[in-house]
C-alpha cells in the first residue's frame, strides 16, 4: 500500500531590488518592493479543492467522512483560508495536516511535484529489498523495507527463505518497512503458517466508486517452496513501520504465529490510489480499509502494538535476547 508524505516546503526566494541613482535635480524615492510573496492562483488553489473534495465524496472508503471533510475544506476555501498560500509545497502540506485531522487517516495526503521523488531507490535486484544475514545462536535475521509486487517480490522471498529455512528462530525487522502490496505480505506470512491447509490472513474492503456499496478482496496463504514451522518469529516494528509493514506484523500477531518486539507503528490501514489535480498537484484519498478476519478490525489510527516494548536503537538486540532464551527454555 504504497506510502509518501508531500515535499517539505520550498526554499524562499529573496527579491533584491537595485538601486537607481537619479540626477540631483530629479531625485525621486521608488515605491519599496512588496516582501510578501506572490499568492498562489485563485483559480489553482480552487481546482485543487474542488478535485480534492470530489474525490472524497466519490471514493474514500467512509462515505460520511469524505462527505465532512468534503464540505470542511470547501468552506475553508469560501472562508479565505488559502488566501495567503503561496508555495505550492507549503499549500500541499497545510492541506495534508487539515484532511488528516479531519479524517484521522494518515493514508490522505495532498503532494505538490514528482509524487514518487522521495521514494528510495533499492540496490537489491528488481528492488526486492530482502537483506539476510545469520546472526548469533544459530538465529536468522531478515530486513525487508518494501512489499514490491508479487512477480518481483516472491521470487526474492523464496530464495531469502531457503537460506534461512534451517535457522534454530527467526527476526524480521519491519522497522523501516514503508508498506506496499498486500499479496506480497499474504505470501511472506504464508512461509509461517500450516502449508497443509489455506489460511485467511486479511481482507480489503473497497468501495465501489460514486456509490455507498463495497466489495471485498481475499488474502489466504498459499503454498511456498519452503516452511518455517515449530520454530519462535519475531517481528520488529517502530515508528516507521507503516502500511502493508505494519499489515504483516498485525497478521502474524493475531494469528499468533510470531512476538511483536520494538515500540507501537504509525498506524496507516487504508489503501489508496494516486489522484491528478492539475498544476502539479496530487491527492492520495484512501478506497479500501483492511478488514483482519479474526479481530473484524485493524491497526488503523492506533498502531502495532508490540507484545514486547524495547527501544527503536535496541530492538534487534531485545529479539535476539528472547530468541536465545526461547531456544533454552
Amino acid at each position: 500500500m504504497p506510502h509518501r508524505r508531500s515535499a517539505l516546503p520550498a526554499t524562499l526566494l529573496v527579491v533584491l531590488s537595485a538601486l537607481v541613482a537619479l540626477p540631483s535635480t530629479a531625485r525621486a524615492t521608488a515605491p519599496a518592493e512588496s516582501s510578501e510573496p506572490a499568492p498562489l492562483d485563485r483559480a489553482v488553489v480552487g481546482t485543487a479543492i474542488e478535485g480534492i473534495a470530489r474525490e472524497l465524496r466519490e471514493a474514500y472508503v467512509f462515505p460520511d467522512v469524505g462527505n465532512q471533510a468534503a464540505d470542511a475544506i470547501e468552506g475553508d476555501l469560501a472562508a479565505g483560508a488559502y488566501a495567503k498560500a503561496s508555495d505550492p509545497a507549503e499549500f500541499a502540506l497545510q492541506l495534508t495536516e487539515r484532511l488528516q485531522g479531519l479524517t484521522n487517516d494518515s493514508h490522505v495526503r495532498v503532494i505538490h511535484g514528482d509524487p514518487f521523488a522521495n521514494r528510495p531507490k533499492s540496490s537489491a535486484p528488481q528492488g526486492a529489498g530482502f537483506e539476510v544475514k545469520r546472526l548469533d545462536g544459530d538465529v536468522g535475521y531478515l530486513h525487508l523495507a518494501s512489499f514490491v509486487p508479487p512477480e518481483a517480490f516472491k521470487p526474492a522471498a523464496d530464495a531469502a527463505m531457503r537460506g534461512l529455512s534451517d535457522t534454530a528462530a527467526l527476526i524480521i525487522d519491519m522497522r523501516d518497512n514503508g508498506g506496499g502490496h498486500p499479496a506480497s505480505v499474504a505470501y511472506l506470512a504464508s512461509f509461517f503458517l500450516d502449508p497443509s491447509r489455506r489460511v485467511h490472513i486479511n481482507d480489503l474492503i473497497w468501495r465501489n466508486r460514486g456509490t455507498t456499496s463495497f466489495r471485498t478482496e481475499a488474502f489466504w496463504s498459499s503454498p511456498t517452496p519452503v516452511s518455517y514451522l515449530g520454530k519462535p518469529v519475531y517481528v520488529l516494528v517502530g515508528p516507521k513501520t507503516y502500511s502493508a509493514g505494519e499489515e504483516f506484523a498485525y497478521d502474524l500477531q493475531m494469528l499468533k504465529r510470531a512476538t511483536i518486539v520494538g515500540e507501537t507503528t504509525r498506524g496507516g490501514a487504508n489503501p489508496g490510489g494516486l489522484n491528478e489535480l492539475g498544476s502539479d498537484f496530487f491527492v492520495v484519498v484512501p478506497t479500501g480499509r483492511a478488514e483482519n478476519p479474526i479481530t473484524g478490525g485493524n491497526w488503523g489510527g492506533v498502531g502495532v502494538r508490540p507484545d514486547v516494548s524495547a527501544a527503536s536503537d535496541v530492538t534487534r538486540e531485545a529479539a535476539l535476547a528472547l530468541a536465545k532464551r526461547d531456544r533454552k527454555s
